[in-house]
């Protein structure tokens, strides 16, 4: 398993696609910046400020990390590859173990390059703001609060990719979870019964909204943190059981 995983990390390492799109991500942030600098924002912006306007994008992740799920997963389940894997003799069940390991570490790869990219470019332009660090340590938690569910989006876009082989359509699918799905559970909850609201509360579009509000505490984050884990736990497991029965040509 480890050899595996090795071994899809270099492949996505000596591509393009990792490098093209955390350089054209982080380009967007750095010019993000710089626009606002030149139009005059600068005096009222400072470092703690963009962390905590990062606090209100917290959903973007969960489409940023389609395109890593899409090099790890569902590139191969359209190509066909799968199957070399499985001739080395590895386990179905560490395969779709795997998947999940490695996209989560491109993700960290990446977000680690924008992020970089991003608040080292506000505090050059910027400046670091007195009375930044406690606004820059609030945002910090709910960030980190953040990681479990968008890894737990990773997990759920796994198994819609290893379930769905066309990428296009795996891809709908994976943007409707997180576009539609809360949308459908509160018409339902209006025309059909409040009891939908349980699960409205454990969606991971409404656990991020929830890291947006204006005061977190320990309880919202402490939440937001568990069911990132259970939806990781779950969706990988549910890959685990779905890969062993799947015919791999």
């Amino acid at each position: 398993m480890f050899n595996y995983i090795k071994a899809e990390f270099y492949r996505n390492f000596s591509r393009a696609q990792l490098w093209v799109f955390s350089g054209v991500i982080a380009a967007m942030a750095l010019t993000l910046n710089i626009l606002m600098s030149v139009a005059g924002n600068a005096n009222s912006i400072d470092l703690g400020w963009l962390f905590e306007m990062m606090t209100q994008m917290l959903i973007v992740p969960i489409f940023l990390v389609a395109t890593f799920i899409d090099i790890t997963t569902a590139e191969e389940s359209k190509n066909l590859t799968l199957k070399n894997a499985v001739s080395f003799g590895v386990s179905r069940s560490k395969i779709a173990l795997s998947k999940v390991i490695v996209t989560v570490g491109l993700s960290f790869v990446s977000a680690f390059i924008i992020f970089t990219v991003f608040f080292g470019s506000g505090a050059i332009i910027f400046g670091t703001g007195e009375g930044s660090l406690p606004i820059i340590a609030n945002a910090s938690l709910r960030i980190l609060a953040a990681i479990p569910l968008w890894i737990g989006a990773i997990s759920v876009g796994t198994f819609i990719a290893l379930f769905i082989s066309n990428s296009t359509a795996a891809a709908f699918v994976y943007a409707g979870a997180f576009t539609v799905t809360s949308g459908i559970v509160n018409l339902l909850t209006i025309l059909v019964s409040d009891k939908f609201n349980y699960i409205s509360d454990i969606l991971i579009t409404t656990q991020l909204a929830n890291l947006k509000q204006p005061s977190v505490g320990n309880e919202i984050l402490n939440k937001a943190i568990v069911i990132g884990i259970v939806y990781t736990i779950l969706f990988t497991i549910l890959s685990m059981l779905y890969i062993k029965k799947k015919e791999i040509k």
